[in-house]
């Protein structure tokens, strides 16, 4: 099939392969969206301008074959050396099933590669804790990330037929149908080109079937017309009923290998489960099925015939291969698997496999061979055997997969999923924020709204980046659940700050800052009429609204609440919940005296601090977090009045403190993270960019993933210090450190601004002015002058350009 549309996509794609070090993108979207056909086409234009390409076949292998050849590195290691080639692309497809320390020896790779920039192309269905993991890895050695999303090819049903018939002239060139005299099929493509410019649609096809939507899904019905008409069979045109077709001809495959139906409970599994790592995997998954011990060895060997693991081969046979003419870099399976890393390869595509898991499992009314012993394989595979029990490791793809069926086959929702989770709800938490988020997305009638007040009352108070984000959405889904069960006042007061507080936390503003005014307005009401028992609740919703609307650069309303909160807190009655709402709306309020340059913030954070100690003296594990969020500020706060030693003592204190917290189950990464950049931050400013920049480096080690995590919450944060680092890595000659720091930080900064300008432009353009004059310092004045006519910045004074 010639690759056709997504030029916007391919010239950008073609811009993030300029440049030179080594760089890595995940290209994500759901099943059948053209990601892997998308790699291929920009794999093959990379080629044309004389770019190495190598397809990742498994995590396993380490060094491309080819056009590649070793030599020694600078400490001993062999290098690849890019003889006389542009550029090297390496494509990871199914990168989510990969682990990071594979990966991370993929770009251990890359970087020793020699002579030419490198690139690296992850296609996933999805980002997630995978890629958080492995940015972090990644980003300890600089190394530039990003994520972009796939969109459908196909959202016009007018344009269908078109797709359609392109297609299938192309599959029956490919299998010889055109050359066996029915050529019939590539002129029917030209004639249903009307000279109106308008494609004449196939009959019996329903392009508003939104299963058509996808590219994927076109090209399935087209392939099944031209097998039909080789076969001598009627064509389905319905989706269900091509993929359906499919099946069919993949099940006469599998009796090669295996003649019973043991094969359909090896699909199932291996399709559910997302492929498993390793023989003892995918053993223990067949034994929680009730496969026979003694049928799993040669169970695993057939399926390996039928699909085999990307790269299933020995050391001789790689190396026989390595020594060929050819250097060709893909080798065949071979049929024990045992010795491969993975085994138990799922059916591809996805939706192919989706439907196979639905039609596998009882309870449809297509036409497919009944397999009553499928009904309960999802409980067996991911229902704990015993109390206590943990979650297997394939829960993740597992519950991802089967929510992605559960959206066009009902009795899969209906029977499997929805009881699964009701009967095991810490299945959901365990599949992180993604599963979340998917499944409040997905369950959307009313009878679902228990389950999912059931999954949300389960989460852990702090537990994560990644499950911020499904906790946000399992709130907003929930919103008229809660308001509906409210009986009380109170109760629905309570329930806009707790939504608040998520909103704030997964980085959306402006739905934290509507909910906590709501919030606000309730407990005046009720405070009211029982100042004694909702004065407090009062302060404590004030001082989070003065945070929202600090963070939306609303300084005067926040100024407002923040005062307010501080001075309703004082007059509620004492006691150490009490304490720690003052504390909190304390150190809101040194935030925003600060944020519009009031001299007494510092009063306020020390003010704070002393509580916050109090506090944590006899509960360290509830308050030492916030003590040390509390030091953090009041070290910027020193440093600003260039109190440099006592700001260095009280950020170490913070520092060290959450050093200890991120060793407990929260992680604390976000809170040690500013810790650290303020610290950095000081020291900077102190004179001392050396004991800066290792700080900072730290820094932003630590938001990468929380960024790619959660983007509106922390990418600012991560462009911040990004922008600090390429400053401490100029102020000590790393020029290239810093254009490359400066550069990544710019452009987050960009995304910033695009999505909020009234508080990120300006940053923005600060951003600008700091990797100008890093060009100008490392020399290299004509990216300087571009990065000015870009932003709209004033032509540099003369003479040296030193950093401000």
């Amino acid at each position: 099939m010639d690759f056709r549309g997504r030029q916007v996509e391919l010239g950008e794609f073609a811009r993030w392969s300029a440049g030179d070090g080594v760089r890595i993108r995940v290209l994500h979207g759901g099943g059948g969206q053209g990601k892997t056909r998308f790699a291929d086409q920009f794999a093959r234009d990379r080629m044309k301008e004389n770019w190495g390409v190598w397809a990742a076949p498994t995590p396993d292998q380490r060094d491309p074959l080819g056009r590649f050849s070793g030599g020694p590195d600078a400490d001993g290691r062999p290098a690849l050396f890019a003889r006389g080639l542009r550029g090297v692309l390496i494509v990871v497809d199914y990168a989510d099933r990969w682990n990071a320390g594979a990966l991370c020896t993929l770009l251990d790779l890359a970087r020793r590669v020699r002579g030419a920039p490198v690139r690296i192309l992850l296609l996933a269905r999805e980002t997630g804790v995978w890629w958080l993991e492995v940015q972090t890895r990644f980003s300890k050695l600089g190394v530039q990330c990003g994520s972009v999303p796939l969109t459908s090819l196909s959202p016009n049903p007018q344009k269908r037929p078109e797709e359609f018939e392109v297609a299938r002239a192309r599959f029956a060139q490919v299998l010889g149908l055109a050359s066996a005299g029915s050529s019939r099929l590539l002129a029917g493509a030209r004639r249903l080109f009307t000279g109106t410019g308008v494609w004449s649609a196939p009959k019996g096809h329903d392009w508003q079937n939104r299963d058509y939507s996808l590219v994927l899904t076109i090209h399935m019905a087209a392939l099944v017309s031209v097998l039909a008409e080789l076969s001598g069979d009627t064509a389905p045109s319905d989706p269900i009923e091509v993929s359906r077709y499919l099946l069919g001809r993949e099940r006469e495959h599998w009796k090669v290998a295996n003649p019973t139906r043991d094969m359909d409970t090896a699909v199932f599994v291996a399709t559910l489960t997302g492929g498993l790592s390793s023989f003892e995997e995918g053993a223990q998954a067949l034994a929680r099925v009730n496969m026979a011990r003694d049928k799993i060895p040669g169970l695993i060997d057939a399926h390996a015939i039928c699909y085999p693991a990307p790269f299933a081969q020995s050391e001789s046979e790689s190396e026989s291969e390595s020594e060929s003419e050819s250097g060709a870099g893909a080798a065949q399976g071979r049929g024990d698997s045992r010795g491969a890393q993975s085994v138990l390869e799922p059916l591809y595509p996805d939706r192919l496999g989706e439907d196979f898991l639905a039609l596998t499992i009882p309870g449809h009314g297509a036409d497919y061979p009944k397999y009553p012993a499928a009904e309960i394989y999802v409980q067996q595979l991911l229902a704990p055997r015993e109390p206590g029990e943990e979650p297997p490791k394939w829960t993740r793809p597992a519950l991802t997969t089967l929510i992605e069926t559960s959206r066009r086959w009902r009795h899969v929702a209906d029977q499997q999923l929805y009881p699964l989770l009701r009967a095991h709800p810490e299945l959901a938490i365990a599949g992180g924020g993604t599963v979340l988020a998917s499944l409040a997305n997905q369950a959307t009638e009313k009878d679902h709204e228990e389950l999912l007040d059931l999954i949300r009352s389960l989460m852990p108070t702090d537990g994560g980046v990644d499950l911020d984000v499904g906790a946000a959405a399992l709130a907003g889904r929930l919103v008229g659940y809660d308001s509906r069960r409210a009986s009380t006042g109170a109760e629905l007061a309570r329930l806009h700050d707790r939504n608040a507080r998520f909103s704030s936390r997964s980085g959306d503003l402006e739905t934290a800052l509507s909910e906590s005014q709501t919030a606000v307005a309730s407990w005046r009401l009720l405070a009211d009429r029982n100042a004694a028992a909702h004065t407090h609740d009062l302060g404590r919703a004030l001082a989070t609204c003065a945070e929202c609307q600090a963070a939306l650069g609303r300084w005067e309303d926040a100024t407002a609440s923040a005062e307010e909160a501080v001075t309703v807190l004082r007059s509620a009655a004492p006691g150490a919940s009490r304490s720690a709402e003052l504390a909190y709306a304390l150190r809101n309020a040194a935030r925003v005296r600060h944020g519009v340059g009031r001299p007494d913030a510092t009063e306020a954070a020390a003010e704070s601090v002393e509580l916050f100690r109090g506090l944590a003296a006899a509960r360290p594990k509830r308050y030492d977090p916030y003590l040390a969020g509390t030091l953090t500020l009041l070290c910027g706060l020193l440093t600003a009045e260039r109190a440099f030693t006592e700001a260095h003592a009280v950020g170490r204190e913070a520092v060290a403190l959450l050093e200890m917290v991120a060793q407990g189950p929260s992680g604390a990464r976000p809170e040690l993270s500013e810790a650290l950049a303020v610290l950095a931050d000081s020291h900077a400013r102190a004179g001392s960019s050396r004991l800066a920049l290792p700080l900072g480096a730290r820094a932003v080690e630590l938001r990468l993933p929380l960024a790619q995590g959660n983007p509106a919450a922390f990418e600012p944060r991560l462009a911040t210090s990004l922008m600090n680092l390429a400053g401490y890595e100029a102020d000590e000659g790393h020029y290239e450190r810093a254009i490359a720091a400066g550069r990544q930080g710019l452009d987050v900064f960009k995304r910033c601004a695009a999505t909020v300008p009234q508080v990120y432009a300006e940053q923005c353009h600060t951003a600008a002015e700091i990797l100008a004059r890093i060009y100008d310092q490392a020399g290299r004045y004509v990216d300087a002058n571009e990065v000015r006519r870009e932003h709209d910045l004033p032509d540099p004074p003369p003479g040296p350009a030193p950093m401000g």
